[in-house]
């Protein structure tokens, strides 16, 4: 099999690299609602404003500003699996197979062709003449390496060690060949060598110089070179001028992180910024009604859920939602044709993360998919029969983020109203994404958490793996349950070659998920973005903010 990406001429070192070190100071939170600080807004616009300033050499209408809610937060790829973070990342690094930007199709990226030399052993062969960005060659020695350095991890140190523990080993056949060795037959090998964490890293920089340093340093042989950057505000990058794949018609590609929705469509408005993230629906007529400027909307790859607790953690002691009456009667509270209205009826309700593309969604769509089982009364008479709210634990705390995707605040409001309505009590605490990310994302205290979870439109292991209870127990235990009919299926999903046969599993497994309400998903989740109409790019099936392939008309 063969990739389908063009090879551009051999490349050598960038024209253009700088390298900084520059201040890195993460931005807390508070709890709850967090007020808007004027006096900070200013100084962060100052800042962006120097920064785009800087920039002035380079030719005004090639320039590329994208605005979203939150900037990077390491450059190492396997560290951080925070969808806007990885958006920016995966602009400065290539993996060795990654879907395509246009189809969604696994495809050829650092390896240009691939075979299967027995069931479990995978030979990749490399493009030749690729370099890293600071001039060093591309070898079989860093694509090994970069898969090596997760495995030798943990999920502390790399927060995707679970999603490669399919490979076994790494062999170095010479330096444009190398060998991958599964633990099991693997039907879905080549979509979870393009997953989280997949960008190559260069083997001698890293050992030089360390995993920090990469983590406040990329070096990635990616189309864009990072210049400058802060981890709170900006990030500016320029076009790799030798990109194997040809050079990015973008000269210079900025990212901004504007947390306020209002704010990205008024930098939108006056020119500051090319291309708006999570615009709110009574912003669209305005973009709409503006010269050169369009929305696009469209569903993504992830789904808005709730992440509802099995059993209590460790900082408390009981739970409501360990009762399962009481998580179908969170499941029948909520009208999920009254989120979507939130978002402008571009969502869909839906009772499973499997949605399309995904392969085999199509086997639970008409139970599943586009469906909406609200029924208040029924939720009443569910926990009227297990005498709620005198049960322990029955005070339910709603975790939320915020700024993760269109309305995210309004859903989760929308949501604690719904559950308060059929007799919940709820606490709602909605916290900044770097606060809910270092406290309450891990285990899940108050009972149920909102989140956006994604998955990989080329197969459905993701979602599979989510619901293991091993994985639930060594990488993230915000449910805390294990069910043994997943379990059992899970590892039947994940060595089924058969293609058909697995289909029949996975559409079991998702049938099963819901039956136990391991998580209460709601709706599968739109974008809705401004952007300039003078620019060519059509949003990618995975959801990742690559603009490698942005043109202008």
């Amino acid at each position: 099999m063969s990739g389908t990406r063009p090879d551009g001429r051999a490349p050598s070192t960038p024209s253009v690299h700088r390298r900084h070190h520059l201040r890195l100071g993460r931005q807390g939170g508070s709890m709850h609602h967090v007020p808007r600080t004027t006096t900070r807004i200013a100084l962060i616009l100052v800042t962006i404003t120097a920064v785009l300033l800087a920039g002035l050499a380079l030719a005004q209408e090639r320039r590329f500003v994208v605005a979203q809610s939150s900037s990077v937060n390491s450059w190492d790829p396997p560290a951080d699996w925070a969808s806007e973070a990885e958006w920016i990342v995966m602009n400065t690094y290539d993996c060795l197979v990654f879907p395509d930007r246009e189809t969604g199709e696994v495809v050829g990226w650092l390896a240009e062709s691939w075979e299967l030399l027995d069931e479990v052993t995978w030979r990749l062969n490399l493009r030749q003449g690729v370099t890293f960005h600071n001039g060093d060659p591309f070898t079989a020695e860093d694509a090994a390496f970069s898969i090596d350095r997760i495995l030798a991890a943990s999920r502390q140190e790399f927060i995707v060690f679970d999603q490669w523990q399919f490979v076994e080993r790494t062999e170095v056949v010479d330096d444009h060949t190398l060998d991958i060795v599964t633990r099991n037959p693997d039907p879905a090998f080549l979509s979870r060598l393009s997953g989280t964490g997949c960008g190559v890293v260069n083997k001698s920089y890293v050992e030089e110089f360390g995993n920090e340093h990469l983590a406040n340093n990329a070096m990635g042989t990616g189309p864009f070179v990072v210049v400058d950057y802060d981890r709170a505000s900006f990030v500016r990058m320029v076009a790799n001028d030798d990109y194997w794949g040809g050079r990015p018609e973008i000269d210079e590609l900025i990212f901004r992180a504007i947390p306020e929705s209002s704010t990205r469509v008024a930098e939108l408005l006056t020119g500051g910024v090319d291309l708006a993230l999570s615009v709110l629906p009574q912003d669209w007529a305005r973009i709409e009604n503006t010269d050169n400027l369009s929305m696009l909307h469209y569903t993504t790859d992830r789904v808005w859920g709730l992440t509802v607790a099995h059993a209590p953690a460790a900082s408390v002691d009981a739970v409501a939602t360990s009762i399962p009456e009481v998580r179908e009667a969170i499941n029948l509270a909520i009208d999920r044709e009254e989120l979507n209205d939130l978002v402008g009826g571009f969502g869909v309700p839906t009772l499973t993360r499997l949605t399309p593309p995904i392969p085999c969604y199509d086997r639970v769509a008409d139970q599943l998919y586009d469906v909406n089982p609200f029924d208040p009364e029924r939720a009443r008479e569910l926990l009227a029969s297990v005498g709620y709210p005198d049960v322990p634990g029955a005070e339910l705390t709603l975790h939320s983020a915020q700024g993760q995707g269109v309305a995210h605040r309004d859903i989760a409001e929308t949501v604690a109203s719904m559950l308060e309505d059929v007799g919940f009590i709820v606490r709602l605490d909605i916290r900044d994404l770097t606060n809910f990310r270092e406290t309450v994302y891990q285990d899940n205290p108050g009972g149920i958490m909102l989140q956006t979870l994604g998955n990989f439109t080329t197969d459905p292991w993701l979602f599979v793996l989510n619901y293991d209870s091993q994985f639930e127990t060594r990488s993230m235990p915000r449910n805390r349950f294990s069910d043994e009919m997943l379990d059992t299926m899970a590892v039947q999903i994940a060595t089924e070659m058969d293609p058909d046969a697995r289909c029949d599993l996975v559409a079991e497994y998702a049938l099963r998920v819901r039956e136990i309400n391991a998580s209460v998903e709601l709706l599968h989740q739109p974008e809705s973005l401004g952007i300039r109409a003078d620019v060519s790019w059509t949003p990618p099936t995975d959801g990742k903010f690559m603009m490698l392939n942005v043109s202008y008309r």
